[in-house]
């Protein structure tokens, strides 16, 4: 019942972030805006429907934001709310994992805290983004094949083992690469079942069936109108092993600068003062180097990794351009320095004397760290292999890779150091988490802004295309137009994709501002919303929007300004 108690306590801590942050803005967040349509036309036909820039097939996440659609009434904030059930169970199931994969009650349960709280993970809770369903589904498959592992009976790991393949590939719906759960993670558990014949018989036919499960719904996606797949490289080249590493650096920057609060719980646990004198005299010696850039490690070392145009208060502890009243490139190399001193420090503890329990005493109670290198390792390369293919790598896409590390860190510091992770370090998640609160409550206060500002130009008579707001409300009105969004990736139908003539720009208009226009030839912009009265045209007679953050600067505005009337359509 207490381990029950605590799994429900991980998830739960998401309600009280829920209301702290009010996550409430009538207007599309990052990519969510156009997942919140296609919900919307699921509520209303039935049936999945593409809008013309959606990568994931998103599956039975548009069906369960259609069931909050049904109960509340259509809104953002009602379709969003699917996410934040989706985050809880994620939650709750990931400390059942890390219990059933070795990690005593405690260690668990804040391993499971790192996680929940994390920049990386908490402002994507209140998005109705694809990744934590993503998430959801990996966590699931791997709680499975751990049970079926654990498993006293052929008949229960059979059973076991073959909801994990038809789970994940059900799941996998919402976000294709969850399916490296039921592609790897149940062969590998397979590979240890192979002398429970029935299981094993049983699991091999579960896993067949979810691969031509998984092959049917990538044909089925490839032929849905306005659909985008994302095609494999027809050869491998220079760029593609280039991009892979990136892949991996960016990742070992993200994931190390992430896992921060459990890498020093290594530096807590040093004994000698002259470990501790090494680690700081190494960290040290690296700070003067400035011409390699060491402060943009980890904290951007990825491309569009950490700080995203949509989430700039989001992680603006290393975005160029932050709105953080400390100095950027002190802040980062504090960031850098702890990472780099947490991860030295991990290293130092390696060559002290064990202080946990014996390798054997815990092996009788625990999954072996072979079977864990067999389940996760594979899956842990290939998806680095993926991302890889990605033309873009967000920080987001590092969450399955993050779980996983705190599984093995946490494990470590139980067997290596000592059982119990000290409580001091609670501290240091609770700084990540009051963080994560603040910046994820200061974007929709921003988003906010955004919407009355647009409200405002709306009540005077001024119709939605003809207002340029972020990327989020011309997606959203382009979509109400035209159907769709003009983007030169979409195959089917042929001829959708119309291309557009440069819309050329006075130089006191930031160009990003507009880059986005190519996709939006339903609008017809006279006014625009912007964070300076003296942006294109100057400020129109529209009283600007003020709204508040928690991270200075407190008091922000957005003007609505003119566009040149020589702006071309």
């Amino acid at each position: 019942m207490q381990r029950l108690l605590l799994a429900a306590a991980c998830a739960f801590v998401l309600i009280l972030c829920y209301f702290l942050i009010r996550p409430y803005a009538e207007i599309g967040i990052n990519d969510d805006w156009v997942y919140i349509k296609d919900a919307l036309k699921v509520a209303q036909t039935g049936h999945i429907s593409y809008s013309g820039t959606e990568t994931p097939i998103l599956g039975w996440q548009l069906y369960f934001g259609a069931l909050f659609i049904k109960l509340f009434g259509f809104s953002f904030t009602a379709v969003r709310l699917a996410t934040v059930i989706e985050a809880m169970a994620t939650a709750f199931v990931l400390e059942r994992t890390f219990e059933r994969a070795g990690l005593n009650l405690q260690n668990a349960t804040l391993a499971t805290a790192t996680f929940v709280l994390s920049p990386l993970y908490l402002p994507w809770t209140f998005a109705f983004m694809s990744d934590i369903s993503g998430v959801l589904c990996i966590v699931v498959c791997s709680y499975m094949c751990l049970r079926a592992l654990e498993a006293r009976s052929q008949n229960s790991a059979m059973a076991w083992i073959s909801l994990a393949a038809l789970v994940n590939a059900a799941g996998g719906t919402a976000r294709q690469i969850a399916w490296l759960g039921a592609l790897l993670m149940v062969p590998s558990t397979l590979w240890f079942l192979r002398k429970s014949r029935r299981a094993f018989l049983v699991g091999s036919i579960a896993w067949i069936a979810a691969v031509a499960f998984v092959v049917a719904a990538m044909h089925w996606f490839a032929r849905q109108p306005y659909s985008i797949p994302e095609p494999l490289p027809d050869r491998i080249g220079f760029d593609l092993l280039k991009n892979f590493g990136r892949a991996v650096l960016g990742g070992a920057g993200v994931l190390a600068l992430f896992a921060l609060p459990v890498l020093l719980f290594f530096a807590i646990s040093l004994r000698s003062w002259k470990r501790y004198a090494a680690a700081l005299a190494a960290v040290l010696a690296i700070a003067p180097i400035h011409w390699l850039k060491i402060d943009k490690w980890p904290a951007n070392v990825a491309y569009n990794a950490i700080t995203t145009r949509s989430f700039e208060r989001l992680n603006a502890i290393a975005a160029e351009e932050t709105h953080l009243a400390a100095a950027r490139y002190g802040l980062r190399m504090l960031l850098t320095g702890a990472t780099l001193f947490g991860l030295l420090c991990l290293v130092l503890c390696c060559f002290e004397r064990r202080r946990g329990r014996s390798a054997a005493q815990q092996e009788a109670t625990a999954i072996s760290w072979q079977k864990l290198g067999v389940i996760f390792g594979p899956f842990s390369a290939a998806y680095l292999a993926l991302l890889a293919l990605q033309p873009a790598i967000f920080d987001r896409y590092f969450l399955p890779l993050l779980a996983i590390l705190l599984l093995v860190l946490t494990r470590f510091y139980q067997e290596r150091v000592q059982a119990k992770v000290p409580l001091a370090s609670v501290s240091l998640i609770v700084l990540f988490g009051a963080f994560s609160v603040a910046a994820t409550h200061d974007n929709f206060a921003l988003y906010r802004g955004y919407a009355s500002a647009i409200d405002e130009l709306r009540a005077s008579g001024t119709p939605a295309t003809a207002i340029l707001g972020p990327w989020e409300y011309g997606g959203w009105t382009e979509v109400e137009k035209a159907g769709y969004v003009n983007d030169s990736r979409i195959q089917v139908p042929k001829g959708a994709y119309l291309p557009q003539p440069a819309r050329l720009l006075p130089a006191n208009c930031t160009q990003w501002f507009f880059g986005a226009l190519e996709a939006m030839p339903a609008l017809e912009p006279a006014y625009a919303v912007s964070s300076s009265p003296q942006e294109c045209g100057g400020q129109v007679a529209y009283p600007p929007v003020t709204y508040r953050t928690w991270i200075a600067p407190r008091v922000n505005t957005i003007y609505a300004v003119r566009l040149p009337p020589s702006f071309p359509h």
